[in-house]
């Protein structure tokens, strides 16, 4: 089986881009009481009101950086739109040059359909995302007491590191194992739409990081704004994870279940060896001015896997030694 680089590297840029400030009772393990209940009183007071975010997430390795610079923006009803640009900088360091593109993007979510839209050359396109994007977007949008209930089980730990009238500062863990359960739950309505080769493609780009999530528990840094209870910052370090699941896939290559190229596993060598991945959220004020607002008939454009090509020739360029 051959591994499919363009849906996995939108899949992984999108996932972590979305892994942010969100809701997450946890096992009285690893915790105090009064740790606990700080945790459930910031989680389940957070409004349902409209919520604005900027989202920052950075991946890097030796010859190529991104920045995905955007804003997030989430209605009462679950709705969830993100625009921004990727920032792409590619060094080639056979021949010692490097490319810089920003790339204009925005993201949008209805109900279970996910469709992330880039503009290449004066041209939109999109290209669906089903999967892990979609259910990590359910998982932390959502305000139904059960997806609620499922997401606090999953904290293992939970460190207040400052508490003051205004903002509460804590270290959040969640258990790998149960959160990989959440999303294969959360994402399965996501493939509905999906036949043939294209659904068998997309459920193998999930279970692998699916496999990735077992093996991995995220800590992430979540300062919350007590008058308004929403999220003030929150940071993810998603190194751990981008790691587990390279190793998961050199390894099946290893037992002859997937088949790489050189550049795909110089560049998986990457993912889970040297390369960072950090995400950076900040919650702003919901206004007219700070909404995302998508262009008009984006959703007719045709849908194109092949928009981001360059990029992804890019990424798994083999570097010299």
């Amino acid at each position: 089986m051959k591994l499919n680089f363009k849906k996995l590297a939108a899949v992984a840029a999108i996932g972590g881009a979305m892994l942010f400030g969100g809701n997450a009772q946890a096992d009285a393990a690893g915790m105090s009481n009064d740790d606990l209940w700080a945790f459930r009183e910031a989680y389940v007071s957070q409004t349902p009101d409209t919520r604005v975010f900027e989202q920052d997430l950075t991946l890097v390795a030796t010859n190529f950086h991104l920045d995905i610079d955007s804003r997030a923006q989430i209605l009462k009803d679950g709705s969830f739109r993100m625009g921004g640009n990727f920032n792409w900088t590619y060094t080639n360091l056979k021949r010692n040059y490097s490319t810089n593109n920003a790339i204009p993007f925005y993201i949008e979510q209805i109900g279970n359909d996910m469709t992330l839209y880039v503009k290449r050359r004066g041209k939109w396109s999109k290209m669906l995302l089903p999967g892990l994007p979609s259910g990590i977007a359910i998982l932390w949008k959502s305000t139904e007491p059960a997806i609620l209930n499922d997401v606090m089980d999953a904290v293992k730990k939970i460190e207040v590191l400052n508490d003051t009238p205004d903002l509460r500062t804590m270290n959040i863990t969640l258990d790998g194992m149960k959160l990989a359960n959440i999303l294969n739950k959360n994402s399965a309505a996501t493939f509905a739409n999906l036949s043939g080769e294209e659904l068998t493609e997309q459920k193998d780009i999930f279970y692998r990081w699916l496999s990735a999530f077992r093996k991995t528990d995220i800590t992430f840094a979540w300062t919350v704004n007590k008058p308004s209870w929403t999220t003030a910052t929150a940071a993810f370090d998603l190194t751990p994870i981008m790691r587990a699941y390279a190793i998961h896939v050199l390894n099946e290559s290893a037992a002859g279940r997937v088949v790489l190229t050189d550049e795909e596993r110089d560049l998986l060598d990457a993912m889970g060896y040297y390369a960072e991945l950090r995400s950076y959220t900040t919650h702003i004020r919901a206004r007219k001015d700070t909404l995302v607002n998508m262009p008009a008939d984006l959703s007719a454009i045709p849908e194109n896997d092949a928009s981001l090509d360059d990029i992804f020739r890019e990424m798994t360029t083999v570097v010299e030694k």
